[in-house]
């Protein structure tokens, strides 16, 4: 039970004085008699009213001093939690994107965070919550002592990729507690102000260099490594980059970056496998300094299935493809394939994999044939996308091809109707032309060969790169489990789950090893770019961001507390009306036994 005015507890004074006027009476003349024989009978009466009397039990009295006490406690409006309720309920959101690694609060953002929020939590009245505000939120630690609150906490570490505090507060106001919620957010970046929320702001820094960004183009001799170095600082800043595999320096550039701009630096490099991007400098987040790529990747292994086709093998020998035809598409043959070509093949289901399709549909794909169309013409590409970089489809001439309806992906190439459709769900990674190469002079043209390199190598995921907080989504290709090794050496087994195996977010910034069956690929993940900036986005304004969701839970018991004072009050005034005759008859008894005064 809890009081919400406990300054009216001062009013329980009244009950001793209540009793102290009850002790006194008034007193009488003191008349000389000529004998106290007559008066023996009154000798009790006059004891009674004495000044002070002996304390003697009387009923009138405890009701009254019932009621004065029951008017006290109903003035101090008690609370009284029903049962299966609980005191307010407090989740702690706590940011751990890259940003929160910054050291311009000692001894970081992070390690500053989190001590206030241990003292948020020994200061909570209830249950306690912990909410990872990571790239997907989740719930680390739910409702639960302090003593779980806090080792929760200090398990908590900041990652490499972005965070998503809103998405993380809709999750806590989301929660369920009988005595209401309370969310305190440890952030360098406030959300909205919302009811119950309340914001602690970390970070006073705004100035950071990082990369924000790695792209390798493959040339005849060797790769050109082009880097992106984001200025979130107010001024410009000269950074020295370096480019290593292993203790092998290959390049060097510096940088002039110019403040709250982007700089595109181009290096050749002459090496395959992993290289390092360094920035040569020291600011108070280091781990946006450092980021990796994958030169000179491996020809992607590509099955022909289908109908023989001389032009198109032709095509694949000439560009760093390794192929085999196949007669069938087996688990064996998934397995070792980055991309199955299937030239006007009936249409089948596919299984999970990458597929470029000729003149042929599959029914798991979100397209359908709608008869056929003849002559189509290349009014519009998508020259954004990677497939068709530097691909020029005018005046290509087609003489039939299928009549596609897209019920999802993204067309590359369309005049009438969809002719280059692309899709990637489920598992799937998929081209389909609406023609075969023997019904148009595509292979003809320049733009042929390109085309295909571009489409084997967004089909085969040559890039390999990710950046930190993203999903790794690898094709299952028929097998069952796989592992994954972290940066730190740390091994993980996948499950295949929908013809994939998926790690839901790659926390941690740097080099992993897929290995699934006989085939061990290298991933590369980068830390987020969104972290770059680092200015802190202090909380709203107090009284805005502040105000708690109310307890719920509590019932008021004044209204019956002072009814029942009333009803004390009313059965002590019926007591007395029922003792007043007989009070009467006693008055009227005494004064006749009064004796007369003498002279």
């Amino acid at each position: 039970m809890s009081v919400a005015a406990p300054g009216a507890l001062w009013g329980l004074v009244v009950l001793p004085l209540i009793v102290l006027l009850y002790m006194l009476r008034t007193r009488r003349q003191d008349l000389p008699v000529s004998t106290l024989l007559l008066w023996q009978r009154a000798r009790r009466d006059l004891t009674a009213h004495r000044p002070v009397r002996r304390f003697e039990r009387s009923l009138l009295l405890l009701l009254q001093l019932c009621a004065a006490a029951l008017l006290v406690l109903a003035l101090a409006r008690p609370q009284l939690r029903l049962p299966g309720t609980a005191e307010a309920g407090t989740v702690m959101v706590v940011d751990t994107s890259a940003s929160m690694q910054a050291r311009d609060v000692p001894p970081s953002r992070f390690a500053s965070a989190v001590v206030q929020a241990h003292a948020a939590v020994d200061a909570a009245p209830g249950a306690v919550m912990v909410v990872d505000a990571a790239a997907s939120p989740r719930i680390a630690a739910p409702f639960g002592d302090a003593g779980s609150a806090h080792r929760t906490l200090a398990s908590l570490r900041p990652t490499d990729g972005p965070s998503r505090v809103d998405q993380a507060v809709t999750l806590a106001l989301g929660q369920r507690s009988p005595g209401g919620l309370r969310v305190e957010v440890f952030t360098d970046r406030a959300g909205a102000a919302l009811p119950g929320v309340t914001y602690h702001v970390v970070g006073r820094s705004t100035a950071n260099v990082g990369i924000a960004a790695v792209a390798v183009e493959q040339v005849q001799k060797g790769s050109i490594l082009v880097v992106q170095v984001d200025n979130a600082g107010p001024r410009a800043e000269r950074v020295p980059l370096i480019v290593t595999q292993g203790a092998r320096r290959l390049g060097a550039r510096t940088v002039l970056a110019a403040p709250g701009t982007v700089t595109s630096v181009a290096l050749p490099v002459a090496a395959s496998g992993v290289v390092r991007i360094t920035l040569a400098r020291e600011d108070v987040l280091s781990v946006d300094n450092t980021a990796h790529a994958i030169a000179g990747a491996r020809p992607p292994r590509v099955i022909v299935a289908g109908a023989p086709d001389r032009v198109l093998a032709e095509a694949l020998a000439a560009i760093p493809v390794r192929f085999a035809p196949a007669q069938r598409i087996t688990a064996e043959t998934l397995a070792a394939a980055d991309v199955v070509i299937l030239n006007r093949t009936p249409p089948a289901e596919l299984p999970p994999g990458n597929y470029l399709l000729l003149g042929t549909t599959a029914p798991n794909l979100p397209i359908e044939v709608a008869g056929r169309i003849r002559a189509p013409q290349v009014l519009r590409s998508a020259v954004r996308h990677p497939v068709m970089r530097y691909v020029s489809l005018d005046d290509v001439a087609i003489g039939e091809g299928l009549r596609l309806v897209p019920k999802g992906g993204e067309v590359l190439a369309e005049g009438e109707t969809p002719l280059l459709w692309a899709y990637e769900g489920d598992g799937v990674r998929a081209i389909v032309s609406a023609f075969t190469l023997d019904q148009s002079d595509l292979p003809l043209r320049v733009a042929f060969p390109i085309f295909l390199q571009n489409a084997l190598t967004w089909l085969g995921g040559a890039e390999r790169v990710y950046q930190a907080g993203a999903p790794i989504i690898l094709p299952s290709r028929a097998l069952a489990d796989a592992e994954l090794q972290w940066p730190d050496g740390t091994r993980q087994r996948l499950a295949s789950s929908g013809g994939r195996f998926v790690v839901p977010a790659a926390e941690r910034a740097g080099v992993y090893v897929f290995r699934a069956g006989t085939r061990e690929d290298v991933l590369v993940v980068n830390p987020s770019a969104e972290e770059i900036a680092i200015a802190p986005v202090y909380a709203p304004p107090a009284n805005a961001a502040q105000g708690p969701v109310a307890a719920r839970g509590l019932s008021d018991l004044w209204r019956a507390l002072l009814v029942l004072a009333v009803a004390v009050l009313c059965l002590e005034w019926w007591l007395w009306l029922r003792a007043l005759p007989r009070r009467r008859t006693r008055r009227r008894d005494a004064y006749l036994l009064r004796p007369e005064r003498t002279s």
